[in-house]
């Protein structure tokens, strides 16, 4: 199990265009979950694989404008995928939006592309010498500009691997027409949550 102190996840976070202050309260509201919390000066707290998911989820959300309390719900009704995102199962999200029964707006749908949030947990584990120990207090060595190198590499590889605008174009009128040539039904997952 993969397991970032907060202060080095703020660094990966920030290639996904999440700032610190944003990391800080999703932590504090509770919509990015941590394995270890602490509260306080000085205090340890943890991030998995699924605290990945929940940060790369909430960040989406913030940026397409949802409020705070409707991206925890969100998040919360998506995190029994996560076992299936995690192992690579499902490279897809698509999340769609029940509009109450008394009133007549038609459905929203997001899809969400899966590839990013999975690719830096990958590397993270691949990189787990660099990543995993738990360094406080003042080192002799300074260990966070390396690890910010290192950050700064595993960035500049998950933007080798973007997909483009076409790529996503296309995925969604497959999953609007039914084709799916190049992926199994298998690889979406399908969510639906209350509109409001």
């Amino acid at each position: 199990m993969l397991q970032i102190q907060v202060g080095k996840a703020i660094d990966l976070f920030a290639s996904w265009g999440v700032r610190p202050k944003e990391l800080s309260r999703f932590l504090e509201s509770g919509v990015v979950k941590a394995t270890r919390s602490g509260y306080g000066k000085g205090s340890l707290r943890l991030l998995d694989e699924r605290s990945v998911y929940d940060v790369y989820l909430a960040h989406s959300f913030h940026e397409l404008g949802l409020p705070p309390r409707r991206i925890a719900r969100i998040v919360e009704d998506v995190r029994p995928q996560y076992g299936a995102w995690i192992n690579g199962e499902q490279k897809w999200l698509v999340l769609r939006f029940r509009a109450p029964k008394s009133e007549a707006i038609s459905p929203t749908t997001i899809r969400i592309d899966l590839s990013q949030p999975l690719a830096l947990i990958r590397r993270c584990q691949s990189e787990r010498d660099e990543i995993a120990p738990i360094r406080r207090g003042r080192p002799r060595e300074d260990w966070r500009k390396r690890f910010r190198e290192t950050a700064e590499a595993i960035a500049k590889e998950l933007r080798k691997e973007d997909i483009t605008e076409d790529e996503i174009d296309q995925a969604i009128s497959e999953v609007r027409t039914g084709r799916n040539p190049r992926r199994g039904k298998d690889e979406i997952a399908v969510v639906t949550v209350a509109a409001r």
